[in-house]
This record gives C-alpha cells, structure tokens and sequence, in this order.
C-alpha cells in the first residue's frame, strides 16, 4: 500500500508519456529540490492509501496503457512501490518513473523499482538548469532512460512547452506541467 495525494487519468504525451495513464502523485520527498513545484507533497504525513488491487481496477476499467509514478518522490516509497510495480507489469502495462534520484545514489528496492520502470526520468530538478522546453524534464541535468519493452526505441520530443489546466468540483483551478511565466501569471502563481 502506498501514500499517495491524488492521481487522475492523463493523456498528454509530452508530460506523463505515451499513452492513456494513471498518474500518481506520491506523497513524502526527502530530497527537497530548491525551486520544486510540488514542495506540497515533501511531507509524508497524511495521504491517502492505495493497493494494487485499486490501481489495477482503475487500469482495468479505463483500459490504459499503464502509471506514471510521480511525486513527491516515488523512491521513497519504494519497499511499497515494488510488488505494485511488479503486478503492473505482469499484466503487460508500462510504468514511467519520476524520480530525483540518479541511479548511482539508489540500492535495494529502490534500484528494483527503477530497474522495472519502462521509462525512467531521474536527477534533480536544478532551478539554474530550468528549461521548460524539455520533454518529461524541468531543467537540462535531468536524464531519461528508456528501457527494453514497449519504449526501447521512444525518441523524444524537446523543443516545447506543455501545460495541464484542470478545474475542480468547487472552482479551483490546478496546472501541471511547465511553468512559464505567462502561465504563472494566469494562475496568480509567485
């Protein structure tokens, strides 16, 4: 069982990868990059718990293509991370990594959870480095692993910009994704 925020079905490419997924946003980061969109997420308290009988249900019933694991930091997690993994892809689903990890930091669960993942996009986000003109990456030290499997031979798409708008049951609006400056504004981000 992991400790998730939210996760919502996603179809946009050049964020979450190829395909119809489920994104899961985890929750808990020890890692606390400066600049991170997401600092909301570092602490582990709270959470909601979700099994991998949930997420195969939710993979099952809305027919996709497989998760796309962010965070907070999914690594984290990883001891709980690895058997949902594992039945992902017993069922012939993909699973794309985000993580602030580079493998060489990584053992264990964690590099058994990295290891199965079909794309994995690893290092920390560096707010010198930023480049929201990067696919799945928000600055340029960050790398993408393509694994063998469905995505072996998956090129990307650099050069630009992807933003989600979503809208909730009361009103709120969310993005996800690249922010420039002009979207920052829009959203009355500082």
């Amino acid at each position: 069982m992991i400790s998730i925020q939210r996760m919502m079905l996603v179809e946009n490419e050049h964020l979450y990868g190829p395909g119809k997924r489920l994104l899961i946003y985890l929750k808990g980061c020890s890692i606390h990059c400066e600049g991170c969109i997401n600092p909301h997420l570092w602490s582990f308290e709270g959470g909601t718990p979700l099994s991998s009988e949930e997420i195969m249900k939710i993979i099952a019933d809305n027919d996709l293509d497989g998760i796309t694991l962010h965070g907070g930091e999914p690594l984290d997690q990883a001891d709980d991370l690895l058997q949902i993994v594992k039945d992902i892809k017993s069922n012939n689903k993909t699973v794309i990594l985000f993580t602030g990890y580079i493998k060489k930091e990584i053992s264990g669960n964690r590099l058994k959870v990295w290891n199965l993942a079909d794309i994995v996009v690893a290092g920390r986000f560096k707010l010198k480095k930023r480049n929201v003109y990067l696919q799945f990456r928000g600055s340029t030290n960050q790398k993408v692993y393509m694994h063998k499997g469905k995505y072996k031979d998956y090129k990307l798409k650099d050069g630009y910009t992807a933003a989600m708008f979503t809208i909730g049951e009361n009103g709120e609006m969310d993005v996800n994704g690249f922010l420039t400056e002009d979207i920052a504004e829009l959203m009355k981000i500082k």
